[in-house]
């Protein structure tokens, strides 16, 4: 079976990647940088908290990465740690370098569900990237949610993104 996705311009597979372009490069710390992706044609649906998309460095391979921001503009925000290379080449795109996507895939956290209830948010090092549109998103709904709270952890604070 092919799935497809619907863009903005065009109607494309599923598995194919589709080209953005990055349009910011901020680096969180010595080994993770987060990249602002601008769709090139098609835009890929947005993704929810939780999800991923595959990100693909031509020339050298495809990665999942968890979606560290969502905007209704059709951005995709991606704070990627390198540890391989893949990863490092990803970290290493500067702004204007084109690179694959596909997705979303996976499973949101579930924010809309738990309106009403305290939350209590806990990662370690770039595991915050995935969980920072959950935060923000409560945040911006603050009304919405009981109590808050973070709680993170690192070796060391300059490995904390953000």
């Amino acid at each position: 079976m092919t799935e497809t996705v619907t863009g903005a311009t065009a109607t494309t597979s599923a598995m194919v990647p589709v080209p953005y372009r990055v349009l910011s490069r901020v680096v969180e710390n010595a080994d993770s940088v987060t990249l602002r992706l601008e769709p090139v044609e098609s835009v890929l649906p947005g993704p929810l908290p939780g999800e991923f998309m595959m990100l693909y460095a031509f020339g050298v391979g495809e990665v999942a990465i968890s979606t560290s921001g969502i905007a209704a503009d059709g951005t995709l925000t991606h704070t990627i740690r390198s540890v391989g290379a893949v990863s490092a080449a990803l970290c290493a795109a500067e702004p204007g370098t084109t690179l694959g996507v596909r997705g979303p895939f996976g499973t949101s956290w579930g924010l809309a569900e738990a309106a009403g209830r305290d939350l209590v948010i806990v990662a370690g090092g770039v595991g915050l990237a995935p969980l920072r549109p959950v935060a923000l998103g409560a945040l911006a709904a603050r009304d919405r949610y009981g109590r808050g709270g973070l709680l993170a952890g690192a070796r060391t604070t300059r490995d904390f993104p953000y």
